[in-house]
């Protein structure tokens, strides 16, 4: 099964962009697809146990790589897995790490957006605000490419 996870904090301010894109994404081309959704907030621990083996994985998450607030970062998991902690997510325990502990082999990709405030507030920072309907696009256009040459083809 695809499985969408969607990490983050509403009232983080930027933090919790991966959630709200998931929930504008979940009723049209997600839904469509039967794709699951969870969205784990900042709970990374119950999201990792309720995927299965065998479960292809987008872990849709704010990121920060001192880039453009608002650019799409698509790493497979694969490689972040066996890295060290290079990747700049925002959760103590994330599910990369839960996956590194556990020896997982989930196939699949981190879905990074970069993030421009941090900071306590449950809206989105004006950047991203003005740039969602972009985000939105950007995240599910990677999904779908993704989809068709790597598991359609499978």
């Amino acid at each position: 099964m695809i499985k969408l996870v969607a990490i983050g904090n509403r009232f983080m301010k930027d933090d919790g962009i991966a959630i709200k894109v998931a929930e504008a994404l979940e009723n049209g081309f997600i839904h469509s697809n039967n794709i699951e959704v969870i969205i784990g907030e900042t709970d990374c621990q119950n999201c990792f146990y309720r995927l299965n083996h065998g479960d292809f994985v987008f872990i849709l998450d704010a990121m920060y790589k001192n880039s453009e607030p608002g650019s799409i970062h698509v790493i497979r998991l694969e490689e972040i897995i066996g890295q060290s902690s290079a990747v700049l997510m925002q959760h103590d325990m994330s599910m990369i790490d839960l996956m590194r502990l556990y020896k997982s082999t989930f196939k699949g990709y981190l879905i990074g957006v970069e993030i421009g405030e941090l900071g306590f507030g449950h809206e989105l920072s004006p950047t991203l605000q003005e740039k969602f309907p972009q985000i939105c696009c950007e995240v599910e256009g990677k999904i779908k490419k993704i989809i068709l040459e790597e598991i359609n083809d499978a």
